[in-house]
């Protein structure tokens, strides 16, 4: 089954289908299988490095206790702790409209449960929010991770899945925190650093290229996980990437960036709709971001002497985005029921790079490749959505993406033969490293729920592999940047 072939017309057509591309997409019609680029294995990307003997922990030291941070950034766990379980939201006054809680006596799935009050699509609503003190709060095979200890992101306690609980446990007597947030969600783990792992602190991820790189501890399910270089994964839109990471503003309860838009959420769990709602809420957040990362990519255009119409696109692109973001706020704000929406984005005034190598690098991991993977997903996710008012919302933003990938293709396509060498040479680096990146699974997040927009990391991983060599793939060769064979 040839999956993404409209995908592959729609930006093949962008690029004109010259040379070879026109056999490419002959291949996918007579139901041979599409052109192929060349996938690099995870040992051969750059997470494989030895580490840097500069990310050593500092020698452990019994006397220790609780969560101890290093200089190099690393936080491990000397001893467990009890941790503050507040949750800082408001709690149910009573008089709302819906009340799956009144008090917090009415919170039992979890210990230190709040009922706590919002604002959905349909009225006022009080649903359970739970937090933790100590790991036999959390279960088997989990440990309670305080709020505020590392760079973890979450405003309250929170159980993590743990293969050890101090770092008595582990071989090298690090017990490592991750708090690996992939741009879509955060996973909180608990792991053993040991010799096998391909990176010993962040300082040893700086090398990716405009992801985030950050050493988190990842694995798939039932297995040990390792530290490995993690990046910003989960892609949807265009990112707003600032010195090498992708910013995104962080939530605040207000209305002013909901669409209108209603869908029924009573059969799933309120455990389930926080969860379904956060990784909505991270995805929001990003197109919201990309509302400033057009904006920016509109002024490089004009810097560069791009044509008008590329320039037009783009300021399009950007009013897209404001409709993408009131979407995807609207439904993290009618899961969780309460209002989400943006806090202020200051890194949006950011200084602006207008050279031609830095444009070019940032067109094709952002554009070429992170707005096409952005397509193909959207396209996924409506295969499983079935609530149409849901399904009708999440088309357009998938529709709207498609328009954006092409637009990137097209402008390097412009951007080629504008300037030369330089161009190709600054392309062909950085596709190197896309594919590098978005040739792994991302890490597994808290929830999967297709119903509601939510794949799953294998999927995920599967279907992106798919893309880079039935999309990208003929793209590349259209473009003279793989040889036509």
């Amino acid at each position: 089954m040839d999956r993404y072939r409209s995908l592959r017309i729609s930006l093949l057509a962008a690029l004109g289908a010259a040379g070879c591309s026109a056999s490419s997409t002959a291949a996918s019609g007579s139901g041979e299988s599409p052109p192929v680029v060349a996938i690099p294995t995870a040992s051969s990307s750059a997470t494989a490095e030895a580490p840097s003997p500069d990310g050593e922990p500092e020698p452990s030291n019994p006397t220790r206790t609780g969560w101890v941070a290093e200089k190099n950034g690393n936080v491990h766990r000397a001893s467990r702790v009890t941790c503050d379980a507040t949750i800082d939201l408001p709690a149910c006054a009573g008089t709302e409209s819906r009340l799956s809680c009144k008090t917090d006596a009415d919170c039992t799935e979890k210990p230190h449960g709040k009922c706590t009050s919002g604002v959905g699509q349909i009225g006022t609503y009080c649903g359970c929010t739970y937090a933790c003190e100590t790991d036999d709060e959390c279960g088997a095979g989990q440990a309670c991770v305080c709020k505020g200890t590392g760079a973890l992101r979450a405003r309250h306690s929170v159980c993590a899945e743990a293969s050890c609980s101090t770092d008595a446990d582990c071989s090298e007597n690090s017990c490592g925190l991750s708090a690996y947030f992939n741009g879509c969600y955060e996973k909180v783990t608990l792991a053993c650093r040991t010799k096998e792992d391909t990176c010993r602190s962040d300082a040893d991820c700086q090398k990716l290229p405009r992801s985030g790189g950050a050493c988190v501890a990842r694995g798939q399910k039932g297995e040990k996980p390792t530290w490995q270089c993690g990046s910003m994964s989960c892609v949807i839109g265009r990112p707003l990437v600032i010195s090498g990471e992708a910013r995104a503003a962080k939530p605040r309860a207000r209305a002013d960036w909901r669409a209108a838009l209603d869908f029924e959420v009573d059969a799933l769990s309120l455990e389930a709709r926080e969860a379904i709602s956060a990784h909505h809420a991270a995805i929001a957040a990003m197109e919201h971001a990309s509302i400033a990362s057009f904006s920016r990519f509109t002024l490089q255009l004009l810097a560069l002497g791009a044509p008008a119409e590329l320039v037009a696109e783009a300021q399009i692109a950007s009013l897209d985005e404001v409709t993408h973001a009131q979407v995807e706020y609207a439904i993290a704000s009618r899961l969780a029921g309460r209002f989400i929406g943006p806090d202020k984005l200051p890194e949006a005034t950011a200084r602006l790079e207008s050279d031609v190598i830095s444009f070019v690098e940032a067109l094709v991991m952002e554009g070429c490749v992170g707005e096409t993977l952005g397509a193909a997903e959207g396209q996924e996710v409506l295969r499983g959505v079935r609530d149409d008012g849901l399904r009708a919302a999440l088309a357009k933003i998938a529709a709207d993406e498609e328009r954006h990938a092409a637009l990137a293709w097209k402008t390097l396509q412009w951007a080629l033969g504008a300037f030369g060498a330089e161009a190709r040479e600054a392309a062909e680096r950085a596709f190197a490293r896309a594919l590098v990146i978005h040739g792994e699974d991302p890490a597994e997040g808290p929830v999967e729920n297709e119903e509601f927009g939510v794949l799953g990391a294998r999927t995920l991983g599967a279907r992106r592999r798919e893309v880079l060599r039935s999309v990208v793939g003929p793209c590349l060769r259209t473009l003279g940047l793989v040889a036509c064979s």
